[in-house]
C-alpha cells in the first residue's frame, strides 16, 4: 500500500517525452516534489547543460517555467514506492518545458494547499508563489492550463489530468 509522502507526476503526453529540446536540467537548492514547478535560470557556472532555478511568482510566464519530473529512484529496498522519493537539494533534476497541449498527471499532494477543497473537471491550473500548482475556479495570476480528467487507479492513487494551453 502507498504512503503517498511526496507528490508525483506523470508526463502522460508532453513534448519532452519525445522531443529533447522540450527537456532541461536543473540544479534547486531546496528539496523539491516532483510535480512542481520552477523558473528555468541561467545557465550555471562553467555549465552547457545544468541551469539555476527560482521559485516562481504568480505572473511568470509559462515559457519560463519547467515541471519537475525526475526519475524516481527509491535506494531503501523497503520502499520500493514512486511516492516515496523526492528530490534532495542542490541535485540535478529533470524539467519538462510546458508545450500547448501537453498533457501531465499530477497527484493531489503536488497541489497548493490553498487549492479548491475537491479538484474538479474544468478547473484552472496556476501558478502562484510557490513551486506548487494552485487549482482555481477562475483565472490566477499565470494559467498553465486546465483539469481534463480526475483519475483513480486500483489500487487507490490519485491523479489531476491537466493539459497546458
Amino acid at each position: 500500500m502507498s504512503l503517498k509522502k511526496y507528490a508525483t507526476v506523470r508526463t502522460d503526453n508532453m513534448m519532452g517525452t519525445k522531443i529533447g529540446s522540450f527537456l532541461v536540467s536543473l540544479r534547486h537548492p531546496a528539496e523539491i516534489e516532483n510535480g512542481n514547478i520552477l523558473v528555468i535560470g541561467a545557465l550555471e557556472a562553467d555549465s552547457r547543460e545544468v541551469r539555476e532555478t527560482a521559485v516562481p511568482a504568480a505572473s511568470t510566464p509559462i515559457g519560463e517555467l519547467a515541471l519537475i519530473a525526475s526519475e524516481e529512484i527509491v535506494k531503501d529496498v523497503k520502499l520500493h514506492d514512486i511516492f516515496e522519493f523526492t528530490n534532495k537539494a542542490n541535485s540535478i533534476l529533470r524539467g519538462y518545458r510546458l508545450a500547448p497541449n501537453d498533457i501531465f498527471s499530477v497527484s493531489p499532494k503536488a497541489l497548493a494547499d490553498n487549492t479548491m477543497a475537491t479538484p474538479v473537471v474544468g478547473a484552472f491550473a496556476c501558478v502562484q508563489s510557490n513551486t506548487k500548482i494552485r487549482l482555481s475556479a477562475t483565472e490566477v495570476g499565470t494559467t498553465i492550463g486546465k483539469v481534463i480528467a480526475l483519475e483513480v487507479e486500483s489500487n487507490g492513487d490519485e491523479w489531476v489530468v491537466i493539459q497546458v494551453r
